[in-house]
């Protein structure tokens, strides 16, 4: 099947990679333009297509997806379908176009977490499952008929990026098994999705990442693990902040009010409103990751956070 492939950040480079090695023809990858990275603000390619010019495989990053110029090039190219992963919303002239129009990898359990940021909503929910779905586009973002899912369960502990990491190798495998099956005949309907069960997973915001210790332990663990190891979860006490990306329910008996510190040389607990955690790896502001211990032994006292009682994340 002759594919041009959609898509943008590291996620969805193990299914271009998958695709490259399956006997599918990837015959173009379509990308954004070079985004302003670093303090420098240079343009830098994305990560698909850095990949896709290292395997010499045809780059279209156009600024505009209804341009007559770039349409008429997928024209030209002809393609029997578009793969589409982590990508922009694609107008009805491209996902149109194809014989098996445009299949898209969305990383979870649709129709539950349609929208931009689904991984980190699944957590910031404290859900103990999600997966992958493999989704023929429509106009309907994220709407539209699935040809294939599985679900996966989430680790205890298991943060953003592990979870990342595992449904971008599980999307991978389905997209190109999807691919396979249609190829050969396979006849595959489309199962509508039920808009009775329908959560969104909105764009995350700033504030997003304002941890507050006025919530559950539950809820805050759950924000600490949905923003690591990027970009962080932050506790702020004034003029003081801190990333706090790995912590766990205190295992010590400890009787704490919200955002209340209790340390030792080694350890930190924090109060919530039900029980303490226990703060494992943090981020001084501007400074590399770091266990507690190593934190303690530069810095002797970290300030209690209860003039932080924000809201906290919201539209869960």
């Amino acid at each position: 099947m002759r594919i041009v492939f959609c898509g943008n950040p590291e996620f969805a480079l193990p299914t271009f990679e998958r695709l490259l090695a399956s006997h599918h023809e990837v015959a173009a990858v379509v990308t954004s333009p070079d985004q302003p990275k670093g303090r420098g603000r240079k343009l830098a390619p994305m990560p698909v297509k850095r990949a896709a010019l290292e395997q010499r495989v045809p780059v279209l990053s156009p600024m505009k997806l209804r341009d007559p110029e770039f349409l008429s090039e997928l024209i030209n190219i002809a393609p029997d379908a578009l793969v589409v992963v982590a990508f922009r919303i694609l107008p009805r002239e491209m996902f149109a176009l194809p014989k098996w129009g445009a299949l898209n990898v969305h990383p979870s359990l649709l129709p539950k977490g349609r929208g931009p940021a689904p991984i980190q909503w699944t957590l910031l929910r404290g859900e103990t499952e999600t997966g992958v779905t493999i989704i023929r586009l429509t106009e309907t973002i994220d709407g539209g008929g699935m040809l294939a899912q599985e679900r996966t369960a989430i680790g205890e502990s298991e943060n953003f990026g592990a979870l990342h990491d595992r449904l971008a190798l599980l999307g991978a495998h389905m997209l190109v098994t999807t691919l396979d099956r249609l190829d050969s005949g396979t006849p595959m309907i489309p199962l509508e999705q039920d808009e009775s069960h329908v959560t969104t997973a909105r764009k995350l915001k700033p504030a997003d990442y304002d941890l507050s210790f006025s919530g559950s332990a539950r809820s805050i663990l759950s924000q600490i693990r949905a923003f690591s190891p990027a970009p962080g979860a932050v506790a702020r006490a004034g003029d003081f902040s801190i990333k706090l990306l790995e912590a766990g329910a205190a295992t010590e008996e400890l009787s704490l009010s919200p955002g209340q510190i209790k340390q030792n040389q080694t350890c930190i607990w924090v109060g919530t409103a039900d029980k303490p955690i226990q703060l494992k790896v943090v981020k001084p502001a501007g400074k590399n990751a770091m266990p507690v211990a190593d934190y303690l032994r530069g810095r002797q006292e970290i300030p209690e956070f209860f003039d932080n009682l924000h809201s906290g994340v919201t539209d869960r």
